[in-house]
Order: C-alpha cells, then structure tokens, then sequence
C-alpha cells in the first residue's frame, strides 16, 4: 500500500507534529508499505519514501500570505482562489499513485486556508479511489491563542468548524476528540483516538545486534528482564537464576533471563556447564526464556551497554567473587540489582542492591525480585510506556484498523 503524509512541512523543519511525520513514515516502511512525503518543506534519506516539495504549502508562501490576508480582510479574494486550484491540481497529480493520504493538521489549522479546502475537495472528488485521514493535533477554532470566533462563519473558515466529508478522523488524545466531536458534532466513534507513539528502541540507543535479540525474544515487552553480565562459571551459580525464573514464570511473571557470556568452545569444562544449564531450563520449562547472549554475537562495550538499557534487574547469584564489577555498572543504569549475601559484594554499594541467602529458595527470591520491581513507579512507568505507547504497538491495534477499513 502507498500512504501519502501531508502537512505543511517536514525534517528538517523542526516542529512536533513533524518529528510525529517522521516517525510514522519510517513505521508505515518498516511494515511494508511503501510512503510519500507532500509538504511544503521536506527532505530525507531513507529507502522506501519518496517526497514531493509544493512550496506553496508553507505557511510563509508569498501567494499564501496574500491568500490569507484577502480571506482575513472579508472582501474579494482572487489569489485565495487562484492559489485553491492551483493546489488541488498539484496535490491531487502528487497523491494520485497513492491509496491512503494522511493529513496532519491541516483540516483543523488555519494557516493555509487554501490548501485545506484543496484537500476537502479532493476527499469528495477521489473517495471512491483512496482514503483521506484527518490527523487533529490541534484545533485553531478553540484556540484563543489565534482569536478567529469574528471569522468562523464564513467561508472558508467554516472549514475549521466542521468535520470536512469523506475523512475518517483521528484524534492525538481523548481530550482532542472531546473537543473535536463538541465543535463539529461528530461522533466519538468516528473519530478514535491514537496518540503519538514512542521509538523506545531509538531513545535507548540499543546496537544492531542488541536491537535484533530485542526484537526476537520480544525482550523489552517482557514484565521482568533478568541480566547477568558474566562469564560462564560454576562459581556464578547460573541454575539458581534458572530457578529463579522459572519460579517467576509460575507466578504468571511473562520474564527472560540473560546471560552476556557464552560456554566457551574450547573448554570442556564450560561447555559442560553449559550443557547443564541448558538441560535444566528445558528441565523446568523455561528454555525459550533463558539465553546466552554471545551466543548469537560476539558482546562489544557498545553491545554490553545496550543490554543494561534494555534489562529491569541485574541478578548475581555468584557463591564467590573477588569483586563485583556488575554492581558498579548497574549503578551507574540505575538498575536494581540482586545478590548473593556474600563479600565483597556487600560492601561496594549501599543504594538500590538487594541481598539474599544462598540458601533462600528460588520461590522467595522470585517473590522479592517481583515486588521490588513493581513497587518500583520508574519500573512501571517504563512498561506502560512500551506497551501502550510503542509505534509498533499502536500500528497493530489502532493504525492498521484505520488502513484496512
């Protein structure tokens, strides 16, 4: 499918609804669609987008500042005119290969009032052959900001206070469909809300190779990330994270526990270890949860950081340590960390480390890891953000709807 995103500009012009274009262009790509920039300003550089520059859509245009100066003045206005056909023909030649158009804005905003009655006409005109959707961010009739109630009752104001026809209409929040379905009467139902979305992946600044163990384990929408950035050793008592987790998976906890090294190829005692590993995750149910991460790459310092900005809980469940680097790390991601009561780990660092026994069972090691992360607000508040506000999320249940009516 080819989805057209309109507005009156686009990055490099900075500006939130933009930076909200940018993201969902490279979102539409990443699910295979195929996406065209129509703005008055735009540029860009990744495959799969096309753009399409009609200056006349800035708001700075000289024909547009003419035109909305006659259309303000209530008196004739033939450049508004001119500039209305003028747009509809280019508009409708840019977006004439494409089935969905999205516009940002536009239909609600008053700075091109000539370019948004273009829009509406086209919507009427082509609705048998593709879908127009008004994106509302904002809403200039509302806003005393811009002071227009002297205006509104005309034409072609009015457009700002009515649904323009044949648009399926979205709103950014509950509170804009409120106010948008007051001032046009439009129903709520046809007009849903999808609000901006996050590039949590992005923002962590997880690597290539981070970023595809994410993707394939669906780590980051787990309820518990476990972490052990260790080599593989008998002294870092790896089965009692194993037991651990599975105690959590019981608990109906929807974990994964990560182990930076890998059993090491040419030391049979390793591989051994790590055969043992393996058989008891299979043994409790939990091998699709528990992983060696250099299994599947080689873990860089770059790497290394982005398994701690993708991890909840850093778990050291080691019997002897000469030192405890990992405690020193997790401090500085501020991530809670757990661990055996056992020196020198007790006394590096004071804040946010929680101790417990060797002998304490898995089931109460499992209870505590979970309360401690859920009483955590930083904990929770991340996890409402990737399951609520993800791009990838809201594409599959809010997005994709919008696509395929």
């Amino acid at each position: 499918m080819k989805i057209a995103l309109v507005h009156y500009a686009y990055p490099p012009v900075i500006g939130g609804v933009e930076f909200v274009m940018e993201q969902q262009a490279a979102l539409f790509v990443r699910r295979g669609h195929s996406v065209k920039i129509v703005a008055g300003r735009a540029e860009n550089n990744l495959d799969g987008i096309t753009v399409d520059e009609i200056v006349e859509l800035l708001p700075a245009n000289p024909r547009n500042e003419c035109s909305q100066s006659e259309i303000s003045s209530n008196g004739p206005a033939p450049a508004y005119e001119q500039l209305k056909t003028y747009l509809k023909e280019r508009l409708g030649e840019a977006l004439a290969d494409c089935q969905v158009v999205i516009v940002h804005n536009m239909m609600t905003m008053h700075f091109n009032l000539a370019a948004s009655s273009a829009l509406a006409e086209l919507a009427q005109e082509d609705a048998g052959t593709k879908r127009f959707v008004n994106w509302v961010h904002d809403i200039a009739a509302i806003d005393e900001n811009y002071d227009l109630k002297g205006m509104l009752g005309r034409e072609p104001w009015k457009l700002l206070t009515s649904y323009p026809q044949r648009f399926q209409h979205v709103a950014i929040s509950r509170k804009r469909q409120q106010q948008y379905s007051e001032l046009t009467g439009i129903d709520d139902l046809h007009c849903p809300v999808v609000p901006n979305g996050v590039r949590y992946i992005r923002l962590l600044k997880l690597t290539d190779n981070v970023r595809g163990l994410c993707r394939q384990y669906g780590v980051l929408y787990r309820d518990i990330v476990m972490l052990q950035p260790t080599r593989i050793l008998r002294r870092k008592n790896i089965e009692l994270g194993i037991r651990v987790l599975a105690e959590l998976k019981r608990a109906g906890h929807n974990a994964i526990y990560l182990v930076t090294g890998a059993p090491d190829a040419h030391n049979p005692v390793t591989r051994q270890y790590g055969r043992e590993l393996r058989e008891l995750a299979c043994e409790l149910g939990v091998d699709d949860e528990f992983h060696f991460v250099s299994e599947a790459f080689e873990v860089s310092d770059e790497d290394l950081v982005s398994i701690y900005n993708a991890s909840d809980v850093v778990f050291l469940p080691s019997r002897q340590e000469g030192f405890g680097l990992p405690l020193l790390e997790a401090g500085v991601f501020r991530i809670p960390v757990f661990c055996a009561r056992i020196e020198p780990m007790c006394s590096i660092v004071e804040n946010n480390i929680n101790l417990f026994d060797l002998d304490d069972t898995p089931k109460e090691v499992a209870s505590r890891v979970a309360n401690a992360l859920y009483d955590d607000s930083g904990y929770r508040a991340r996890k409402e953000v990737i399951k609520h506000y993800s791009w990838e999320r809201l594409f599959d249940e809010r997005i994709k709807p919008l696509l395929l009516e």
